[in-house]
């Protein structure tokens, strides 16, 4: 039998176009990843906030996110249920990646390598890379030049607007160390699980011999191995009328997503709602995201402890074999 495509990883050289000096990355992923999870790890390796539309061009295909309601004319395919795999089968090939089809953010993401994945690494991961990438809404490139332009000379016109709109901006930072932070905190409930492990605890005397011999089994009980869901397949996820509201009202959440949680339970059904696993993928990293940026601490720390329940369901499922 073949070798699993899959469990490969893809190593890109991500470098968006028309920019000098260059803004690049290095990064890599599974290849099983979908183009929809490929787009968030670019977002967060790059330095996007992921407000925009974004597609993937391969020689004369278009992918992105499918919007069953929209009548534009614009019918890509669905980036949800196309894997890296299928259509980047070698190395040395390359794909354009175009981010917020309103300012026209074209990347180049040349496929650099193809290499057994390493037991103590955990993936996506940024290798390495240069230089901030440009504000959000700068207008393309020429709005990015003239921003440049006014931030670097204080008697510009233009100086005081532009930092107004967006405080400092440093188009040399860069910090490979951070993007790999927030990689981890969004994509680490998406790791496949290996093989079974016990948990080691510190047990803690107890007057109730039963409750310590009841903890101490769960330590040592070998955790159960995640169930399988197909691409298509959805899991369940109970969310109350509170947690709806924080993902309607404070997140970016793809309004697909969005949608389906407006629609209320009929009374005295619990209000469950079914959703594939890369459905709930995008859905924690909304969640993430604005937990991140929130400056209300109240508020962080509700988005931060729905993140962590959905994470705890996705933990649960992994991908199924192709």
């Amino acid at each position: 039998m073949g070798a699993d495509k899959n469990a490969e990883i893809y190593q890109f050289k991500v470098t968006l176009i028309a920019i000098t000096p260059p803004i690049w990355r290095r990064v890599q992923l599974e290849a099983g990843c979908t183009l929809a999870q490929f787009h968030r790890v670019l977002q967060i390796a790059m330095g996007w906030e992921n407000y925009h539309l974004y597609m993937f061009r391969v020689r004369n295909k278009t992918y992105g996110p499918r919007d069953p309601e929209d009548d534009g004319g614009w019918d890509p395919i669905d980036a949800k249920r196309t894997r890296l795999s299928a259509v980047l089968p070698s190395a040395g090939t390359t794909l354009t990646y175009i981010y917020d089809l309103g300012d026209g953010w074209e990347h180049e993401l040349l496929l650099e390598a193809i290499v057994m994945p390493s037991s103590d690494v955990t993936y996506p991961r940024c290798l390495a890379g240069e230089r901030n990438c440009p504000p959000e809404d700068a207008g393309g490139i020429g709005g990015y030049t003239t921003y440049l332009e006014a931030m670097a000379d204080p008697n510009h016109e233009e100086h005081e607007e532009m930092m107004m709109w967006r405080g400092p901006f440093d188009s040399e930072a860069f910090s490979v160390e951070k993007v790999n932070q927030e990689l981890a905190r969004k994509f680490r409930s998406r790791r496949k699980a290996g093989a079974p492990r016990s948990k080691t605890v510190k047990l803690t005397p107890s007057v109730n011999t039963n409750r310590l011999t009841t903890t101490l089994m769960r330590a040592v009980i070998p955790q159960k191995q995640r169930i399988p869901i197909k691409a298509d397949g959805t899991v369940p996820l109970e969310l109350n009328q509170r947690e709806r509201d924080l993902i309607i009202s404070h997140t970016f959440a793809d309004q697909s997503l969005t949608d389906r949680l407006r629609v209320a339970p009929q009374p005295g059904q619990r209000p469950v709602f079914h959703f594939t696993l890369d459905d709930l993928d995008e859905l924690v990293g909304s969640i993430a995201a604005e937990a991140n940026h929130a400056k209300n601490k109240v508020l962080q720390e509700q988005l931060d402890q729905l993140c962590d329940r959905i994470e705890s369901v996705l933990s649960k499922y992994t991908d199924a074999d192709v």
